[in-house]
């Protein structure tokens, strides 16, 4: 477990990287796709601009 930059369609954001074995395939967890405010469109099998909630204490 590690934590590193993530670049997905030109836009970064820090997240947490597990490792698995060797050939295992790559996969952008929930954490990841918040960070970058992406959610996932099944139909299309593609990768969708969400909108990013602000949360206050107040």
């Amino acid at each position: 477990m590690g934590e590193t930059k993530v670049r997905v369609e030109g836009m970064e954001t820090t997240t947490w990287v597990l490792f698995g074995d060797e050939g295992t395939t790559p996969l952008l967890g929930a954490m990841t796709l918040e960070g970058l405010l992406l959610g996932v469109d099944p139909f299309n099998e593609r990768l969708v601009p969400v909108e990013g909630l602000l949360v206050s204490d107040r």
